[in-house]
């Protein structure tokens, strides 16, 4: 058995300042008030209901949002990383550790740890939590929240449970990032001795459905918020139970949940398990479970009203479509939220550090062309075109014409008679080679932003300020999807498209099955599995999902096939490309034709696309060399 004592692991109480970054949370538009800022001691937070309430508040700034500093890679998203999107930001973290593959251990130490996810936080501070900070004021809340004397039991109880939730959704977090984590179970004392060391995956699985059933069971934690407009963003039992489902999908992926380990250790160090990195072997009742928790949440939410829903378009063209998906996963305080994390309401092109705009403006956050191709027509149908490429389009095909909503919403495409004006008052957008937005004042930007010959759209539209950040870390969408996914893995294809088609029945797509029939997909799981895969690509785009979707999965392909850019130029009338310097469109001109070029990416090309390049450590990701020779018995993941 390894022992450390508490100081060594981060755990002990001590006497701090806890409330110094809580001006950046707000919930809600009242709810999240600031302290006084002075230094505070566990009796005096647990004095009063409202000191015990701004400690609570303050957790609240762990919880994960993808465009806060605490969850990017250097102005990257996780998803550059992924097929969807590509780092053109020679200066950011992805292009320094992760394209090349010089990622090590040694990047999780240090003031700001240059991983997409640090394990133990900063040495300077709360920039970037990591899980233990959190862990320990929330076993110190759940602790003493009982001491508070102006505090009704109902009210101690609800508070009691959101600790809970939050303490499940950074261990959770972490348990996607490193697999088996050291269980902390209550605060420890100075000089405590910490036991048990690094737990298996499987153990780990159990452990945060445990803090979730604790919060289901508080009797205190209403099903969802009553009061939006004041209390949007708090964490609720609805919240609980659907995370459940999301932690047996990734449980029961095969990443940990498989015949044969992700990957074999080859640096010998002492307690390393293949254990704490699978579940050995495949356990075909994780996907049960994840199936039987999916439900449950169905079950209650009907019990409770239905109040949570899919967002519905309140009519039935791209418009109406395109506000449905808007309101679904920006809009704070809806039908569609489970869990909604509140960062800043700064939405500027300038804005505050990781924010959307800034990860857009300087390249990090580039859409490739395997994502414009995830998005179908319409009508439902795959994506059509791809066999007009590197040809002269003699059927002068318009590719971005009578597509899924969501690729409006989510990409900056070329398009006419735009429904809203872009940046620079623009009613088209004109990306091809002299198109308008080379000359729309964008100068050096146009290089950064737009590379691929589109750019990234959702969460900044124009760049200009439009609604409160709330980034969900669970909605509705998601738990059909995930639903749909279980189905498919417990044998019930046709209810699988079911729940994929509520999704998409909300932008106006056909049924899946329908409008795909060659892929057989009430019959064919493989291929069923992999349209579900694209469908969560085209709906959770940008939201942090399809990283570790590509990862539960083991879709090593995903990492190792080049990826690409767009080319387009104008066609002229002799079916050649024009190549003038200046090819906008003028007034009473009609709209071109065009020519269509798959480019491979150059710019930052990752290692993993070489041969050799890749090896399954990349799969999870390094811990800290410091925490291991802590002593309190973590070793390193495979491969680092």
């Amino acid at each position: 058995m390894r022992h450390a004592t508490a100081g060594s692991l981060g755990l002990m109480i001590g006497v701090c300042s806890f409330f110094s970054c809580v001006d950046d949370i707000n919930f809600g538009d009242k709810f999240l008030e600031k302290p006084p800022s002075v230094d505070v001691n566990i009796d005096s937070i647990f004095s009063k209901g409202e000191n015990a309430k701004a400690f609570l508040w303050h957790m609240y700034g762990s919880l994960n949002s993808p465009f806060t500093y605490n969850a990017m890679i250097g102005y990257n998203p996780l998803e550059a990383l992924t097929d969807i999107t590509h780092s053109y930001n020679d200066w950011g973290q992805v292009n320094y550790n992760y394209y090349p593959g010089t990622l090590t251990e040694a990047n999780q130490e240090g003031w700001e740890p240059t991983d997409k996810f640090p394990f133990a936080g900063t040495s300077g501070g709360d920039n970037r939590v990591g899980i233990w900070g959190t862990i320990r004021k929330g076993w110190i809340f759940v602790e003493n929240i009982d001491r508070v004397p102006d505090l009704s039991d109902t009210e101690k109880s609800q508070l009691r449970g959101e600790a809970y939730i939050i303490m499940a959704t950074r261990y959770f977090d972490a348990f996607r990032n490193f697999g088996g984590l050291p269980l902390v179970d209550h605060v420890y004392e100075t000089g405590e001795e910490v036991e048990g060391g690094r737990a298996t995956a499987e153990e780990t699985v159990r452990f945060i459905d445990d803090l979730l059933q604790r919060a289901i069971d508080e009797p205190g934690l209403p099903w969802r918020v009553q009061d939006q407009e004041t209390y949007a963003g708090r964490l609720i039992k609805a919240g609980a139970v659907a995370l459940r489902a999301k932690l047996y999908l990734f449980a029961a992926s095969p990443l940990f949940n498989d015949d044969q380990p992700y990957r074999e250790y080859t640096k010998s160090e002492e307690g390393q398990d293949p254990l704490h990195v699978w579940f050995g072997g495949k356990k075909n009742e994780y996907w049960t479970r994840c199936r039987q928790a999916c439900e449950e949440f169905f079950t209650q939410n009907t019990q409770n009203g239905n109040y949570f829903q899919l967002i519905q378009p309140t009519s039935h063209d791209e418009a109406g479509y395109a506000a449905a998906y808007r309101a679904a996963y920006w809009f704070r305080g809806n039908s569609e939220k489970i869990i909604e994390v509140h960062s800043t309401y700064d939405g500027e092109e300038w804005g505050a550090s990781g924010d959307a705009c800034g990860q857009a403006h300087f390249g990090g956050a580039n859409p490739t062309l395997e994502f414009m191709e995830m998005f179908p027509m319409a009508d439902g149908r795959n994506y059509l075109y791809k066999d007009i490429y590197g040809t002269n389009n003699p059927g002068n095909v318009d590719i971005f014409v009578d597509r899924d909503p969501r690729l409006y919403e989510t990409l900056v495409v070329t398009r006419q008679n735009l429904r809203e004006q872009y940046q620079e008052g623009l009613t088209s957008i004109e990306l091809w080679k002299g198109g308008n937005i080379e000359h729309a004042g964008f100068n050096w930007e146009y290089n950064y932003r737009f590379p691929t010959g589109m750019g990234m759209y959702k969460w900044i539209l124009d760049f200009g300020w439009h609604y409160p950040r709330c980034y969900a870390y669970l909605r509705m969408a998601d738990m059909h999807l995930i639903y749909a996914e279980a189905l498919a893995e417990t044998g019930s294809l046709q209810l699988a498209c079911d729940e994929v088609n509520k999704v998409r029945a909300r932008v106006g797509l056909g049924k899946i099955e329908e409008m795909n029939r060659e892929l057989n997909l009430t019959t064919n799981k493989d291929n069923l599995i992999d349209e579900i895969m694209r469908e969560r690509a085209c709906e959770l785009g940008y939201e942090d999902e399809r990283l570790y979707d590509i990862i539960r999965r083991k879709m090593i392909d995903k990492f190792t096939s080049p990826l690409h850019e767009l080319h387009t130029w104008r066609k002229t009338a002799d079916g050649q490309k024009d190549e003038r310097a200046d090819t906008r469109l003028q007034a009473g001109e009609t709209w071109p034709n065009f020519i269509y070029e798959k480019q491979q990416i150059t710019f930052g090309s990752r290692r993993w696309w070489t041969s050799g390049g890749w090896d399954n450590k990349w799969l999870l990701s390094p811990l800290p060399r410091s925490e291991i020779n802590k002593g309190y018995g973590l070793t390193q993941n495979p491969g680092w």
